[in-house]
């Protein structure tokens, strides 16, 4: 049975933020070649560091909402980590679904 997860990734777009929508395309194509199944996806814009990272003062936040096996979340993890302008990912597993605009209305 799938589980929900939240996948928080930070994008190294550096001057680049046109090539955000093809980087987010890549992790999106990752997690379907992994059987995962996309549930939404936040666009969370350009956010500083506190603390500068490898000369990279800031990042894209993107939180991608999925369902995905438990067992192959170590194996999505691997996955994303070949895409060059990934920083970092964080992985979340939900309790329940999430809601649609069907029933919050």
């Amino acid at each position: 049975m799938k589980a929900i997860y939240d996948g928080l990734y930070i994008l190294n777009v550096q001057g680049k933020d046109e090539n955000v929508k093809e980087a987010i395309e890549a992790l999106e194509s990752t997690l379907r070649s992994e059987e995962g199944e996309l549930l939404g996806c936040q666009k969370m814009d350009r956010r500083r560091f506190e603390r500068v990272a490898q000369r990279i003062e800031s990042g894209y936040y993107v939180n991608l909402i999925f369902s995905l096996e438990p067992s192959r979340i170590d194996a999505l993890a691997e996955a994303q980590k070949s895409h060059p302008f990934l920083l970092r990912q964080f992985y979340l597993r939900r309790k329940q679904a999430p809601e649609t605009a069907a029933s919050a209305a």
